[in-house]
C-alpha cells in the first residue's frame, strides 16, 4: 500500500514538473520572439525620451523644428517622434477621453503599429497640417458600432478630424502589463494649433551610424547639447545595443543549465563505459597476451571506443550549442577589478537615485516592453530551474521505484499531451503570440531520453553484476 502510494506521488510529480518546464520554456521563447519582431537590429536604434519636462524653459526643449536638424544628421536612416496631450474624443453628443499622440508619417515602422483598416497619413498630412486621424479598432466599434469608420468625422481640440484609418490594439501580456486603459489617437503633429510651443515628448532614431558608433547615447547626447543647444538633463537617452540578447538571456541560461546537466549524465554513462572497458581488458590480459587479447576482442573494444567517444563528443557539442549569450551594460562593470564591491554598491546607491528622481516618468513603447519582457524572463527563469529540479527529484524517486522504461515514454507522452492543451488554452486568449522554440523542447527530450538511458544502463550493469 505504501509503495504504491510513492509510486502515485512520483508519477504526479513528474507529469506536473515536466509539464510546467515545457509551458513556462515556450512562453519564454514567446515573449523573447514578441519582442525580436518588434524592431530590427536594435543595435541601430536610440530614443530620446522626456523626463523632467516642468523644470525647463521650453526654448531648451526639443521642438519641431529640431526635426529636420536631426534628420539631416541621419540621413540613412529613419527619424520619428511624437508627443502625448489629453484631450476629449467627440462624435455628436458622444465625448470620451482619450490620449493623442501628435507625430509623423514614419512612426508606424518605429513603433510596430499595426494598420488594419483604411490607410496612415502621410508626409503630406504633416506637410499641411491636415486634421486627419486614425483610431483603434475597439474605439471605431464602440462609436460607429462596426470598422467603416474610415472617412468619418470626429471632435479633438475643438476641431473637426476626418478618420483616415484604423489599427489594432496590442493585447499580449506585455502590451497589457503597460497600458493604461486609455485609447490612444494618432494625429499629424502640424494639426494641433500650438505645435510651435509644444516640447516633443520623444524621438526615435533608427540608422546604421549609430550601429556602427563606439559610445551611441555619448554621439546623440553630443549632438542634442552642442548643435542644437538641447538640455540634455531634461531627457533620458535609451540605448538598445544587446538590448536582443537581454530579452532572451534568461531562457538561453536555463537552456545551458539543461545541457550541463545532460552532458554531466552522459560523462557519467562515458565513466561506466570506462570502468568496463578497463574489467574487459584486465579479464583478457589475465588469459591471453596483449596482442592476441586484442585480436580476439577488437570488435567489443571498437564498440566501447565508438560509443565512449560519442558520449563525449555529444557532451561537448552540447555545452557549445548552448554557451548563452549574455549582455549586461558597460555601465554596470567596472573598468579594472570584476570583485570591486565598492563600484557594485555605488551603482545601486545610483541607480535607486536616478529612480527616485524619475518618478512619473512615462517609458517608451519600446522601453516597456525590454523591461517588461527582462523581468518576466528573469521570473519564469526561477520558475523553470524550481521545475527542473523538481523533475530530478521525481525522476531519482522513479528509479528507486524500479519503473520501466515503458512507463517513462508513456508519462512523458501524457506530459507533452497535457503541456500541448495548456498552450492552447494561452493561445487562445489571446495573451501570447505562441512561438515554440526547437532548442528547448529538442534539450528537454535529450535530457529525458539519457535518464531512461542510465536506468537501462544500470539495470544491465545490476544484472551482469548477478550473473
Amino acid at each position: 500500500m505504501e509503495k504504491n502510494v510513492f509510486k502515485g506521488y512520483a508519477v504526479r510529480k513528474l507529469i506536473l514538473s515536466l509539464t510546467l518546464i515545457l509551458v513556462l520554456a515556450v512562453v519564454s521563447e514567446s515573449l523573447a520572439a514578441e519582442f525580436r519582431c518588434f524592431s530590427d537590429n536594435l543595435a541601430e536604434r536610440v530614443e530620446i525620451n522626456l523626463n523632467k519636462a516642468d523644470q525647463y524653459d521650453a526654448s531648451e526643449l526639443i521642438r519641431y523644428s529640431h526635426i529636420d536638424d536631426l534628420k539631416n544628421k541621419f540621413p540613412e536612416g529613419y527619424v520619428s517622434f511624437s508627443s502625448r496631450l489629453d484631450s476629449f474624443f467627440g462624435r455628436g453628443e458622444i465625448s470620451l477621453p482619450v490620449k493623442v499622440n501628435l507625430t509623423d508619417a514614419a512612426y508606424p515602422g518605429l513603433s510596430g503599429l499595426k494598420i488594419i483598416r483604411g490607410s496612415y497619413f502621410s508626409n503630406r498630412a504633416l506637410e499641411y497640417g491636415r486634421n486627419v486621424a486614425v483610431i483603434s479598432r475597439d474605439l471605431a466599434e464602440r462609436l460607429f458600432m462596426s470598422m467603416d469608420a474610415v472617412g468619418n468625422e470626429i471632435t479633438l481640440f475643438d476641431e473637426t478630424y476626418v478618420i483616415t484609418g484604423l489599427y489594432e490594439q496590442s493585447k499580449t501580456f506585455v502590451s497589457l502589463l503597460g497600458s493604461d486603459g486609455s485609447e490612444m489617437v494618432y494625429v499629424p503633429y502640424t494639426s494641433y494649433m500650438a505645435n510651435g510651443d509644444l516640447p516633443v515628448d520623444t524621438v526615435f532614431i533608427h540608422d546604421r551610424k549609430l550601429g556602427e558608433a563606439g559610445f551611441r547615447r555619448s554621439m546623440t547626447e553630443d549632438i542634442l547639447k552642442k548643435e542644437l543647444g538641447i538640455k540634455t538633463e531634461a531627457y533620458r537617452i535609451i540605448d538598445y545595443y544587446g538590448a536582443d540578447t537581454m530579452a532572451s538571456q534568461w531562457l538561453g541560461l536555463f537552456q545551458f543549465l539543461v545541457a550541463l546537466w545532460t552532458a554531466f549524465l552522459l560523462l557519467g554513462i562515458a565513466g561506466k563505459l570506462m570502468r568496463k572497458m578497463k574489467d574487459l581488458i584486465c579479464a583478457g590480459r589475465k588469459q591471453d597476451y596483449l596482442f592476441e587479447f586484442l585480436k580476439k576482442q577488437h570488435a567489443p573494444i571498437l564498440i566501447f571506443t565508438g560509443k565512449l567517444l560519442g558520449l563525449v563528443g555529444l557532451s561537448v557539442i552540447l555545452i557549445l550549442y548552448t554557451r548563452p549569450r549574455v549582455f549586461i551594460p558597460s555601465d554596470y562593470l567596472p573598468a579594472d577589478n570584476i570583485f570591486d564591491l565598492s563600484f557594485y554598491c555605488t551603482r545601486v546607491r545610483e541607480t535607486i537615485q536616478a529612480s527616485n528622481a524619475m518618478a512619473g516618468y512615462t517609458p517608451t513603447l519600446m522601453e516597456h516592453r525590454l523591461h517588461t519582457t527582462s523581468g518576466v524572463g528573469f521570473l519564469l527563469f526561477i520558475l523553470m530551474v524550481s521545475a527542473f529540479v523538481s523533475l530530478n527529484s521525481a525522476i531519482k524517486l522513479s528509479k528507486f521505484l524500479m519503473y520501466p522504461v515503458k512507463r517513462y515514454i508513456v508519462l512523458f507522452v501524457l506530459s507533452s499531451g497535457l503541456s500541448t492543451i495548456l498552450l492552447l488554452l494561452i493561445w487562445i486568449s489571446g495573451l501570447i503570440d505562441l512561438s515554440i522554440g526547437i532548442k528547448s523542447v529538442a534539450l528537454l527530450v535529450l535530457f529525458y531520453s539519457v535518464n531512461i538511458l542510465r536506468k537501462g544502463s544500470v539495470r544491465n550493469t545490476s544484472a551482469v553484476r548477478a550473473l
